[in-house]
């Protein structure tokens, strides 16, 4: 007879799902020990800074460049999933969009502080 496997499921949604999404970043921030979502905002331009000028190894500046290329030309482009001239609606992929790139960056600028905190000290 076959175990019966775990549910992957959380109050009807996939848990990798919550965990990409904004809400598992904020689970995330409220780890004990991990940095939370201040640090994390405002080690942002120094991630951006790092991975740019390749001293930074957890993402490439290529594919940083590359995917906000994309949300970029996903917002510009007249092409949309839901039409812009529906109300609200029209705004809701373009928003969705825009919340998975910050939210992708906040979470890179976590692993970025963890990874400062395992640097050796500059003298």
């Amino acid at each position: 007879m076959a175990k019966p496997v775990a549910s992957k499921r959380v109050r009807g949604l996939d848990r990798a799902a919550v965990g990409r999404s904004a809400w598992g970043l904020y689970g995330e921030t409220q780890r004990p020990g991990a940095p939370g979502l201040g640090a994390r905002l405002i080690a942002t331009p120094r991630l951006i800074r790092d991975v740019l000028g390749r001293r930074y190894p957890g993402v490439g500046p290529g594919r940083l460049a590359a995917l906000a290329v994309l949300a970029f030309v996903y917002l510009v482009s007249p092409i949309d999933a839901i039409p812009d001239f529906i109300p609200v609606l029209g705004w809701s992929d373009d928003t969705a969009v825009v919340v998975w790139f910050l939210t992708g960056l906040t979470r890179e600028s976590g692993r970025y502080l963890e990874w400062l905190r395992q640097q050796p000290a500059a003298d």
